[in-house]
């Protein structure tokens, strides 16, 4: 099947309890024409009390939803999902809305309903309209799994919501890294919290510091711009009241970092001062995009191959099932689902047209079906940049004369 032209649609993403997961597929499939998209995840919660935060963080599971929808169906999409999951309450999950600036489709099952002109008896509903957010953004740090902790609590004191994590494959360092990529696992995990614009800043610069993204293969944080969205995710619980002096406090930050150093003001300074260097030097001032590949599962380590040949710096991986309308319509009644992939791949919006059309063409000649190709904006991308040493003249000394080579 050949590829066609669909950038007039959005991704619609929606984090809901693990149980709430059956109702939500039934009544969404049987009421719209949109598939789901879905993978486990968990979500983060930290007790309040003083003494929890030398105890593991809280992971409720979660469930990650993601579905392609016409930009002229969004906010009625919207609406039926936050009134069919509760999403106004209190800890019940969140739901938002990043457009495809570019996309590519051969996939039956987007094409079907992207040539559906028909909507009215989809946004005829009678729900309430939500107040969502507009300055919002989605802010995803690709961190080793050891950090991943540090930077949960980084996020949140930074002014974040509750974070959501879920497993990626990585390829690219790891794949360049000859016999040594046995010393790098190559499964990482994920942080993603959303966070209104005005904590947008300290909530990338906590997940820098706290994942360490300075070092080669470290991971990766960029950030994503939100048209719209509704955030009730569970941050902390509350317990019952118990104050705590500075001493304790203060004894506890003592055993946390180690030693008793931190209380030094000029130490503070310094770290501080190393951190934003750090990240000055990693982060570059050229646009980045995401480029996201959506396809068959069988087809994942030929298309990664590819990805890696036609020069893309790295690509993470996530196993996801896909719902469909006409699974849930069968004989049996029986929803059934299909194994994909999602590739996301950070790369210069220079290049990112020319990446495109490498991989649809690749696709073309492989006869893969079921593949959409679609791009989104990006506000920043901080990873590890490989430092070029400046040009020096080559001089050798014999017996302390100077000689040229």
């Amino acid at each position: 099947m050949d590829f066609r032209d669909i950038s007039d649609l959005s991704i619609v993403t929606m984090i809901i309890p693990q149980s709430r997961l059956p109702n939500c597929l039934s009544k969404v499939l049987s009421a719209w024409q949109y598939n789901a998209i879905q993978f486990d995840c968990r979500g983060t919660v930290i007790g309040e009390h003083w003494l929890q935060a030398l105890l593991p963080i809280m992971n409720p599971e979660c469930e990650y939803l993601q579905f392609v929808v016409k930009d002229a169906d969004v906010d009625a999409f919207m609406n039926f999902c936050v009134e069919v999951n509760d999403l106004h309450l209190p800890g019940a999950g969140a739901i938002f809305t990043t457009k495809c600036t570019r996309a590519f489709s051969n996939s039956k099952y987007i094409l079907s309903y992207k040539d559906n002109t028909d909507t009215d008896s989809f946004t005829s509903q009678d729900e309430a309209q939500q107040q969502f957010k507009h300055e919002l953004h989605a802010i995803y740090g690709l961190i080793q799994s050891g950090r991943t902790e540090q930077a949960i609590k980084a996020a949140i004191q930074a002014g974040s919501h509750g974070p959501i994590v879920y497993f990626v494959e990585g390829r690219g360092t790891r794949d360049r890294a000859g016999w040594l990529k046995i010393t790098k696992k190559p499964y990482e995990e994920v942080v993603m919290v959303l966070v209104e614009d005005i904590d947008r800043a300290n909530v990338v610069d906590a997940l820098v510091t706290a994942g360490k993204i300075g070092s080669l293969g470290s991971g990766v944080v960029f950030d994503m711009p939100v048209e719209q969205g509704l955030i009730n995710l569970p941050t902390s619980i509350s317990n019952k009241s118990h104050r705590s002096s500075n001493e304790q406090i203060t004894a506890a930050i003592d055993k946390l970092m180690g030693n008793t150093d931190w209380r030094n003001s000029d130490t503070l300074k310094s770290l501080i001062n190393n951190t934003q260097l750090q990240q000055s030097e990693n982060s570059e001032e050229v646009e980045r995009v995401l480029l996201n590949a959506l396809l068959p599962r069988k087809h994942a380590n030929d298309f990664l191959d590819q990805i890696l040949i036609i020069g893309i710096p790295g690509a993470n991986v996530i196993y996801t099932k896909l719902f469909a309308l006409d699974d849930a319509e069968n004989e049996k009644g029986v929803q059934l689902h299909h194994e994909r992939v999602q590739i996301r791949m950070v790369v210069l919006k220079e290049q990112a047209e020319h990446y495109m059309a490498e991989l649809k063409k690749f696709a073309i000649e492989q006869d893969y079906n079921g593949v959409t190709l679609y791009e989104q904006e990006l506000g920043q991308a901080v990873s590890y940049r490989i430092k070029t040493k400046e040009k020096t003249e080559s001089v050798r000394l014999y017996r302390g004369a100077r000689v040229e080579s």
